[in-house]
């Protein structure tokens, strides 16, 4: 089967290396599209309400070994995502792209270096970093410089429960009392790393590659045997030809009809029967996916995601 958005290679022979007998644990934060499930003045739409796993948070996973986790994208509802997955611990984050519902979660990670004294670290394509930057100036050093804020004098101190953290294991042992409160609470804590086809993060190591986001491109990634790619319409022929030989795979579907900027159900379909992954997982489903409705459509190797669900992919 061939389609435009369907190119036909061979597979890639770089695709990502873990370490080996490494077993990486994803989970998936958030599988609903830009508005969510139920979306406001929409609602439910075709999805059952009475199916929990219909209810979707903005698209986001985590990727996690023994020593090392990965956000992959901070989504509107980041903090509401992590308090479900009872684990606050983030080595690095990777953006897909710069879209509001894939990074505007930034500020959440906030209280968790409250006084730590760590830097957050974030990777991206250059387009996409800056596009960050320029969004969020205030969490970045030299957009602090740029933009003359966080000066000494100008800060605000931070409300009285912050005292209450000081010495707290989650928020780290720095002071956050007296004159230190304000500097430790508000001063810059990320920075940037422009990557461009492939990273490191601790035990975790992966590619990444272009992808079609209709209007705009996207950044998928590939850890091992394991590839995310969200917010996608077509593949460039070099990007597609590195999702060969999968045993993960979840992919961005959006709806049953087809859209101008995402994956449908029936391009989906075409991919897979092409690159043959072992399972695929749909995501950034809109409120036209309903869960029930979907097992009965796909064969039994594509299945709708669902927040919170979770995997292992062992690299051995």
């Amino acid at each position: 089967m061939t389609s435009p958005n369907v190119p036909n290679m061979t597979l890639d022979p770089f695709t990502g290396v873990m370490p080996p007998n490494v077993t990486l644990v994803v989970t998936i934060l958030g599988c609903g599209s830009s508005v969510g499930v139920p979306a406001l003045k929409y609602g439910w739409g075709d999805c059952d309400e009475s199916n929990e796993k219909n209810i979707r948070t903005r698209s986001s996973i985590i990727l996690e070994t023994a020593t090392t986790s990965v956000l992959v994208d901070m989504s509107p509802d980041l903090r509401q995502q992590l308090l479900r997955h009872r684990s606050f611990k983030v080595d690095g984050v990777i953006f897909t792209h710069e879209h509001y519902d894939h990074t505007s979660g930034i500020n959440e990670l906030r209280p968790v270096f409250f006084g730590s004294g760590r830097t957050l670290k974030i990777y991206s394509n250059a387009e996409c970093i800056e596009s960050i930057k320029s969004m969020f100036f205030y969490l970045f050093e030299d957009g602090v410089q740029e933009h003359n804020i966080h000066d000494p004098s100008n800060r605000v101190d931070e409300i009285d429960y912050a005292k209450e953290f000081s010495g707290n294991a989650l928020y780290g042992s720095g002071d956050l009392t007296g004159n230190d409160r304000s500097a430790n609470l508000y001063m810059p804590y990320i920075s940037a790393n422009i990557i461009a086809d492939r990273f490191q993060i601790g035990d975790i190591s992966g590619i990444c590659f272009e992808q079609n986001h209709g209007h705009s491109k996207s950044m998928g990634i590939r850890v091992g045997n394991f590839a995310y790619t969200t917010d996608v319409v077509a593949f460039p022929e070099e990007s597609f030809a590195k999702l060969y030989g999968l045993d993960v795979w979840v992919v961005d579907c959006l709806s049953p009809e087809v859209v101008s900027n995402h994956a449908n159900i029936d391009s989906v379909l075409q991919w897979v029967e092409i690159l043959k992954p072992k399972m695929t997982y749909l995501t950034h489903m809109s409120i036209r996916m309903d869960y029930d409705r979907l097992l009965q459509i796909l064969p039994p190797n594509v299945r709708p995601a669902y927040d919170q669900m979770q995997f292992e992919v062992n690299n051995q």
